[in-house]
């Protein structure tokens, strides 16, 4: 494996010191959506672990804001039916409105851990309701 950067620390001093302003900067660019910390941290030349404690010290502090929630509310709305004309029958005689046919869907959750929970096939929106609803 060959080194892509070399950086030699001279003086008695052997840690690094970083300014407020370049932790808030590193931590940021660590963590945005889409952005894997090990490689940031490599790209940025300290240790994951270090953006991690400074991620949970700035959220303690307020100096940076925490990840908005990873769930959005859903609604589940039943296609509009057809409207037909009146009948003749009063409403008492008629059967009690049938389930909705549930259509086959796929319903994919991926976690900030990275762990993934699938439904797949015939979901029942309460079902998946329940599940998103377990997970928020």
């Amino acid at each position: 494996m060959a080194y892509q950067r070399v950086e030699v620390l001279t003086g008695t001093e052997r840690r690094r010191s970083y300014t407020p302003a370049e932790k808030v900067r590193m931590v940021e660019e660590a963590f945005r959506p889409g952005v894997v910390v090990t490689e940031a941290a490599r790209r940025l030349g300290v240790h994951e672990s270090l953006l991690y404690r400074w991620r949970d010290l700035m959220k303690a502090t307020g100096t940076i804001v925490a990840e908005p929630p990873s769930f959005v509310a859903v609604t589940l709305t039943p296609e509009p039916s057809v409207t037909e004309p009146p009948v003749a029958e009063p409403p008492e005689a008629l059967p009690p409105p049938a389930r909705p046919a549930m259509s086959p869907a796929v319903l994919e959750v991926i976690l900030p851990s990275g762990a993934r929970l699938r439904l797949e096939g015939p979901v029942d929106p309460a079902l998946a309701a329940a599940v998103v609803g377990a997970l928020a």
